[in-house]
């Protein structure tokens, strides 16, 4: 093939590929922080502030590795709001559920304070303004003076009818 015929041939694919991106522009990209408080740690109950308002809830939790470091991975459910507004509540944002699984780690004194830990939430689904959400959130848990933890999440959640398509690392053109 000669040199024309190339170009030719990778503008025609370049064309075809940003047309195909270009079909994912209904979805939409939100980066995320903030806070996650203990409303009842043996119940895995938390409340989520800042970018997200909302109940998170563990669902399923499994040990990987015990003291003085640990592992585990599972499951995890949001259901609340995108703060767009960012006035504390959910009235006209993006509301619904948000499915995720979880890999957790964490480091321990002796006699089982909490050193630090951090997990990772790759967003797996979810329904009403977050059906087909994908993304991943980061938490990063830091002991406080005095007892207690404080968890800071950041994070992107892409929503919208192309959602799992345009966050995926899946999607290529060529």
């Amino acid at each position: 093939m000669g040199t024309t015929r190339r170009r030719a041939a990778t503008l025609t694919a370049l064309v075809a590929c940003s047309a195909a991106l270009a079909g994912t522009a209904e979805a939409k990209r939100y980066p995320v922080s903030g806070t996650q408080t203990v409303v009842d740690d043996s119940a895995g109950k938390f409340r989520m502030a800042g970018d997200l308002v909302g109940a998170w809830r563990i669902t399923a939790f499994k040990p990987l590795g015990t003291e003085p470091f640990l592992a585990a991975r599972g499951r995890e459910l949001f259901r609340g709001c995108l703060d767009r507004g960012h006035d504390g509540g959910c009235a006209g944002d993006l509301s619904g559920k948000l499915k995720v699984k979880f890999r957790y780690w964490a480091l321990f004194a002796p006699g089982g304070a909490l050193r630090a830990g951090a997990c990772w939430h790759p967003i797996i689904g979810g329904t009403g303004a977050f059906k087909g959400a994908r993304g991943v959130i980061q938490m990063l848990d830091v002991p406080k003076e005095g007892g207690g933890v404080e968890t800071h999440y950041a994070g992107n959640i892409t929503t919208g009818r192309h959602a799992s398509a345009s966050a995926g690392s899946r999607m290529s053109c060529g």
